[in-house]
């Protein structure tokens, strides 16, 4: 029996690549690479559909269908804009994932003290600043620290900032900040 040297090259029966011969695995009666080896699946139930490679072929009149489920948020369940005055402040709803504010055309400097409403240790809340600007005030008495420390900051309209209330110091602490 003549010596095969594993360094020896092959074809591929089916590509036609070439393939060091150690490489290549028997599949029936054909020499593949690992690769292209066609193993059968791992369960004999069929999977039913376009392809299915564990049994029968079905009718498209064979598969049941869930029923349809909507995906529209329906009136009244998107995040609403809330309009904020400077003497009255933000108060924080916490029934949507974030607050839309807007300074209802005008821009404003948020005067009311605290700027937000006091919250819950770890509550979170996001601001999207929409329309006109709105600028808030740091400082413990208008219970909101920012990341940089500075005294005001302006939200623009696209702007995004998240807080996370902590009650030790009774303010509401900066996590994020994204402007567009």
């Amino acid at each position: 029996m003549p010596r095969i040297s594993r360094y020896k090259l092959q074809e591929d029966d089916r590509t036609g690549f070439k393939q060091f011969a150690i490489q290549l695995v028997k599949d029936g009666p054909w020499k593949v690479m690992p690769e292209e080896f066609d193993t059968t699946p791992p369960s004999r139930i069929p999977l039913g559909g376009e392809g299915d490679v564990a049994g029968e072929s079905r009718l498209n009149s064979q598969f049941t269908l869930s029923p349809a489920v909507s995906t529209d948020t329906g009136p009244g369940l998107g995040n609403p804009t809330v309009a904020i005055t400077a003497a009255g402040g933000i108060t924080p709803v916490f029934t949507h994932p974030w607050m839309q504010i807007t300074g209802d055309l005008a821009a404003i400097t948020v005067t009311a003290v605290p700027n937000i409403v006091r919250g819950r240790e770890g509550q979170i809340l996001t601001l999207q600043c929409v329309d006109s600007s709105v600028t808030l005030n740091h400082g413990s008495a208008n219970a909101i620290n920012f990341m940089d420390s500075r005294s005001t900051l302006q939200l623009t309209s696209g702007m995004v900032i998240t807080f996370v209330y902590g009650t030790g110091g009774q303010v509401w602490n900066e996590a994020s900040r994204y402007r567009p």
